[in-house]
């Protein structure tokens, strides 16, 4: 019979509101000393997480977990790869403490639990499984997310061989910051924005319109001139069109906003490739490659 190593992990938690501690989980950590074996798993999307709380920010909620992302993969690392053995960190809260400090953020570590496995491989990722990846089971078969839309918007960028313009922008204003994983300046910031409306009820849809809404209105009062170009995908239930086109409307009605369906997107990026061709040079200095 195989021997089982004995092994601890935790999960990394996003509390969404602090004062009545609804959470969920996006990722993972399992670590065995003895077998020398640290693993990390985050999400990197937002997946169904938007159904649960849908005043969430997807683009700022995606940033947040790249950047714990990275902290967790320098950890490991140094774990992993010690100039002394001696000096490898034994106690797992220890470790995380090295990678989020003990405060009042958004994202915290559960308690430390502990087991036995014949295969630190297949326990990580099924705890992941049990923990994190329920979050991303569809609920409907053909139920789109803004992730789905946004992987569309991406694709049709690389094929006009354009993404390499865009990038992350904070558009800043007075009382509120929005951020956008995809935008390009020529005089004025372009900022491509995944949204869908494949939902399971007309207040859902008329919701996730307001609070994107809101979220431009938030920061018209800016310096920088912007425009946003909501790309919509449509609810797969026919019976919810009409409430997807009062959705529309209320997008339609909002300052520095153009709104386009996701069939109709090729129209947009034909537009936005011929200014950056005619534009000429290359990404504005002021904003983040992140597509190589």
């Amino acid at each position: 019979m195989t021997d089982r190593t004995a092994y601890s992990y935790a999960v990394l938690r996003y509390v969404h509101d602090i004062a009545t501690g609804e959470f969920v989980n996006v990722g993972v950590v399992v670590m065995s000393a003895k077998a020398g074996f640290l693993k990390f798993a985050l999400r990197s999307t937002a997946g169904r997480i938007t159904d649960i709380f849908p005043d969430l920010k997807p683009n700022v909620f995606r940033r947040t977990l790249r950047i714990i992302s990275k902290r967790c993969d320098d950890v490991a690392r140094a774990w992993l790869t010690p100039l002394d053995l001696n000096q490898r960190e034994p106690s797992l809260e220890k470790l995380l403490l090295t990678v989020l400090p003990k405060d009042d953020s958004a994202l915290v570590w559960g308690s430390v639990g502990s087991g036995l496995s014949k295969d630190l491989e297949a326990t990580s990722s099924a705890l992941y499984e049990r923990y994190v990846g329920k979050y991303d089971r569809r609920r409907y078969k053909s139920g789109r997310t803004d992730e789905d839309v946004w992987r569309a918007i991406r694709k049709s960028l690389e094929d006009r061989s354009v993404l390499g313009f865009f990038g992350e922008k904070t558009i800043h204003g007075k009382s509120d910051d929005l951020q956008f994983d995809l935008a390009w300046k020529n005089g004025v910031w372009h900022c491509i924005e995944p949204l869908s409306f494949d939902l399971s009820a007309p207040d859902s849809i008329r919701d996730k319109a307001h609070r994107c809404a809101g979220e431009v209105v938030g920061v018209s009062d800016t310096t920088e001139e912007f425009k946003v170009y909501f790309v919509v995908g449509k609810p797969s239930d026919l019976s919810l069109k009409a409430a997807y086109e009062r959705a529309l409307g209320i997008l339609k009605n909002v300052p520095h906003v153009e709104v386009y369906a996701e069939e109709d997107k090729d129209f947009l990026f034909d537009r936005l490739t011929h200014q950056i061709k005619e534009h000429g040079d290359g990404p504005s200095v002021d904003h983040i490659r992140l597509h190589n």
